[in-house]
């Protein structure tokens, strides 16, 4: 602990300040005492960067058994029914509670305009244009400025979660002025968002580095599914070298995909063709991208209606003509771009994960719901709906648990001895080329295990006390998420979903699970997250892979 630490006793602790954090506070502040830590300057998030909507089944023709379908079908087996029952169950009423809290729903007479996205089988995508996630974000942002119970903490670095080896107490936290606090809290919620910008290009703001699932880690929480890192198939990369989101609506109102020379591809791919899940779509592309030596394909919007599309799509008919692309006239040019991260830490429908005191939701956290392959407009709904729920679940958990807290202090931060290596200035960069050339779209064992090799290069444990600046502490999280990332993607010897491995291209049944990473224990495999939380009733990876060589 530092010496000089600030100290401070709060109810409920939020750390994130997305549209789970938000809704998460929102919902404790109702009896409870609450701070939001925030990395970034509000409003900045991967939430207010959302554009395509929320799903919902609202339509006459549409039922929340049909929207759970298409979640499961999207999964690619993975996906656990539960959860994904508690979430298209949840979504009807949602979108009138934010009707109601005034988010400026597009109507369509007395209801809601709905859109398509691809794994849809029906319109049931509630959007605000295409900046839902800032409609979103900006109106509970402001209900939490007004209310008089949340106290919102911008650029504030989390450095790691303070407790015993099984409950969570608080946090260690570094300001921006570099003075350190230490945050006393009933109950812990990371609504940290994920990790796309370890890829450098991606459709994520620059601060997704996987911060909540690196302290869960470090704490001792199981995280699961990491290796399944979502795609997103159309990302508009800049001339700054960034990766704008061009949203699966597009595809939705009817925007084809065409190689550079102008033809097809999609139509012997899948029977949705364009409308495919993003795993599918994404891997065609990467196919073609190879077949063609190209950088990119085109997304054709040139047969649409122009005055509709920039109606519906201002934001990104006005970017695409910033970087010199009139899309109403000429085809967009895309490739895919890390989008989302469906595993996370480990946690139950109410948002609880192995460690008492302790939940998540959205991004970081992993409930089983999006399994392989996350289905469009399901994350935004998710961050909602087990926001709430983590927040209800805290506050139950704080009134029924004793004051005194059961366990093991944890060792916590560790002293680097000599031999440990120093964090490179151009980190960011060096990871970024790492994650994307050995740990991208398409993997192998030989790249994973480069990747492996090279990120160990990088130190992940060091005293904050001894490094008290925001870049070390923010990379020391960026690596161990990574290394992480590329342990499940070298364990899963099969292509599943978002994961396709060129060494082993075949889904096979005895990978039909959640590879589960936990400090202190062997990564092993669980059917549902939901239903083995403590994950006592694992099958060991090494059982799986003698399985699967017999």
């Amino acid at each position: 602990m530092p010496q000089q630490c600030h100290q401070q006793r709060i109810d409920v602790l939020v750390v994130g300040s997305g549209a789970a954090g938000l809704a998460a506070a929102l919902q404790a502040a109702e009896y409870a005492s609450v701070l939001v830590l925030s990395q970034g300057s509000l409003p900045e998030s991967n939430s207010a960067w959302a554009q395509g909507g929320i799903a919902a089944a609202l339509d006459n023709d549409d039922t929340p058994l049909a929207h759970l379908a298409d979640t499961l079908t999207a999964g690619a087996g993975l996906s656990d029914a539960f959860p994904v029952e508690v979430l298209v169950q949840a979504a009807p009423a949602l979108m009138q509670h934010l009707a109601y809290l005034g988010v400026p729903f597009e109507r369509h007479g007395a209801g809601f305009a709905l859109g398509l996205e691809g794994g849809h089988s029906h319109r049931r995508i509630v959007h605000s244009g295409d900046t839902t996630g800032w409609a979103i974000t900006s109106t509970l942002l402001e209900l939490a400025r007004r209310h008089p119970r949340i106290e919102l903490a911008e650029g504030v670095h989390t450095v790691e979660l303070l407790g015993t080896t099984e409950r969570s107490t608080g946090v260690l936290a570094l300001d921006q002025h570099g003075e350190w606090h230490r945050i006393q809290a009933g109950a812990t919620i990371l609504a940290t968002g994920g990790a796309g910008a370890l890829y450098g290009l991606t459709s994520n703001q620059a601060g997704a580095l996987g911060e909540g699932i690196a302290l869960a880690y470090r704490a001792g929480a199981a995280v699961a599914d990491l290796e399944f890192v979502q795609f997103h198939p159309t990302v508009f990369r800049t001339a700054e070298g960034r990766g704008f989101l061009i949203s699966e609506a597009v595809r939705g109102e009817g925007a084809l995909l065409r190689d550079v020379n102008g033809q097809r591809f999609m139509l012997n791919r899948h029977p949705l063709a364009e409308l495919a899940p993003r795993d599918v779509v994404a891997r065609a592309i990467h196919a073609t991208l190879q077949a063609t030596a190209s950088d990119h394909v085109l997304l054709d919007l040139t047969h649409l209606d122009a005055a509709y599309i920039e109606q519906r799509f201002p934001t990104i008919v006005q970017r695409c003509r910033a970087e010199g692309v009139d899309a109403s006239r000429e085809p967009i040019p895309v490739a895919p771009a890390a989008h989302y991260l469906m595993g996370g830490i480990c946690t139950d429908t109410a948002g609880a994960t192995s460690l008492s005191g302790l939940y998540a939701a959205g991004e970081c956290a992993c409930t089983g719901i999006h399994g392989a392959n996350r289905l469009a407009s399901n994350s935004l709904l998710e961050c909602l709906v087990f926001g709430r729920r983590s927040a209800l679940a805290a506050l139950d958990w704080m009134e029924r648990s004793p004051t005194g807290s059961g366990g093991a202090v944890r060792a916590g931060r560790v002293i680097p001895d000599a031999a440990q290596p120093t964090m490179p200035a151009d980190w960011r960069t060096t990871l970024a080329a790492t994650m994307r050339q050995q740990v991208g779209l398409e993997r192998s064992a030989e790249a994973l295990e480069a990747a492996l090799t090279e990120l160990a290069h990088y130190p992940t444990q060091t005293l904050p006390a001894a490094c008290a600046d925001h870049d070390t502490l923010t990379a020391m999280h960026a690596v161990l998420v990574a290394r992480l990332i590329a342990t499940g993607a070298l364990l899963r010897q099969e292509s599943r979903g978002a994961h396709l491995r060129r060494d082993y291209p075949h889904t096979a049944e005895v990978w039909r699970g959640h590879i589960v990473q936990q400090r202190g224990h062997a990564p092993h495999m669980v059917t549902s997250i939901t239903d083995d939380i403590t994950y006592s009733a694992g099958e060991p990876l090494e059982r799986m892979l003698q399985l699967q060589a017999a």
